[in-house]
């Protein structure tokens, strides 16, 4: 790493985000024949959740994990919470999961063990006309991540003897801003596409104590401890849903592409492509479960992390410091329940809760991977 700044574009000499983007044009293509050539079924989609007459399903939405999976109709309103945690245990290299002692045998002196990531979401969204809805999410997120060091003799010379240390950080994380247009709504099938912007408000200046030459201080934390990504993402989105007389499914493709080459600490987080699909089942008027997949695909980070060390007793620092162990694949199932009030005093309120489980995962490098995403989400339309 020679330090330099980068000035090409996403699209430089970056196959898998050309073959990432080529991937996401035809999934959107897909999803819009299938919203074309749908066969007819029952019931219709009601005309306008704001009418006096409409009464909702549980399963009008998608898994409260899933983004921008509804519009609303002409003034209509909803407000929204939502909590995420995330779970990471042990480090993978590939699709196979390795212990410390692999990783400290391939030069690096200190790894990640751990980390939890709780992410609050307050969301707003507003339909100006029929087809266009207007969104707004900002969040505050908190991340724990649990180390150990390669050595006893390494820890003396770096921390003070301790071989296993914490790192936390908390803050507001980058802020959403965008709509959905429905182009598309036919009998029981309707679709829609989205175009939002996050911007950077999320910081990427979080210290912690970590270890060094020196002894344990305040240093600049790796890009997994930061709050925001430090750059413009454009966030593009496709999502089509078919209802039936007790039942429905959906499909939705997705993208986070980074509109800027580095961000103030001279690096880019990776691209991202994901493709979710699901369906849901109504046990009453008030009452839903659903099931899904998720698929996730995350490019590589880009650039050198600007004051994150690299250098340690064993060679390197911690795999987090190295652009090559960063991005990959990762395919998740969703397990779900919409409580939704069809009427009475909370009528138009939903409570919601999904699990995603990861089926498998092919990472690149060194990482943590992935064990649950638990989201917890409320919600209320006016």
């Amino acid at each position: 790493m020679d330090g330099s700044l980068r000035t090409t574009s996403p699209t430089d000499c970056n196959p898998p985000f050309t073959h990432t983007m080529n991937t996401f044009t035809k999934t959107l293509l897909s999803i819009s024949l299938t919203a074309a050539t749908a066969a007819q079924a029952a019931p219709a989609f009601s005309c306008c959740a704001t009418d006096p007459e409409h009464v909702g399903r549980p399963d009008e939405h998608a898994p409260i994990s899933v983004m921008g999976d509804h519009t609303h109709a002409k003034d209509g309103w909803m407000v929204s919470y939502r909590y995420m945690q995330m779970n990471m245990d042990g480090m993978r290299h590939g699709t196979d999961r390795v212990s410390t002692s692999d990783v400290f045998a391939n030069g690096y002196t200190v790894s990640p063990e751990s980390m939890t990531m709780d992410m609050h979401m307050l969301g707003l969204m507003y339909a100006p006309t029929d087809k266009l809805t207007l969104m707004l999410m900002a969040n505050y997120i908190e991340t724990e991540m649990d180390h150990r060091i390669f050595s006893q003799m390494a820890a003396n010379m770096i921390h003070a003897g301790d071989t296993t240390f914490t790192t936390k950080t908390s803050g507001i994380g980058d802020l959403k801003i965008g709509g959905l247009y429905r182009f598309y709504l036919k009998e029981n099938r309707k679709a829609h596409f989205g175009l939002s912007l996050s911007l950077p408000t999320g910081s990427i200046d979080e210290k912690d104590t970590t270890p060094g030459m020196g002894g344990p201080a305040k240093r600049q934390l790796p890009a997994p401890m930061q709050l925001g990504s430090g750059t413009v993402d454009l966030l593009p989105s496709l999502t089509y849903v078919q209802q039936f007389g007790n039942w429905s499914y959906g499909a939705q493709a997705n993208a986070v592409i980074r509109l800027e080459s580095e961000n103030d600490h001279d690096y880019q987080l990776g691209n991202k492509f994901g493709l979710t699909t699901w369906a849901g089942y109504n046990l009453n008027k008030w009452l839903g479960l659903n099931t899904g997949l998720s698929y996730g695909y995350t490019g590589k980070l880009k650039g050198d992390q600007k004051d994150v060390g690299l250098m340690g007793p064993n060679g390197r620092s911690v795999t987090t410091a190295f652009e090559e162990n960063y991005g990959g694949e990762r395919l998740d199932a969703i397990f779900g329940i919409n409580l939704y009030a069809p009427k009475g005093v909370f009528k138009g309120q939903r409570i919601a809760i999904d699990v995603r489980l990861p089926l498998w995962q092919d990472l690149n490098g060194y990482q943590l991977e992935t064990d649950s995403v638990i989201t917890i989400g409320w919600q209320m339309t006016f």
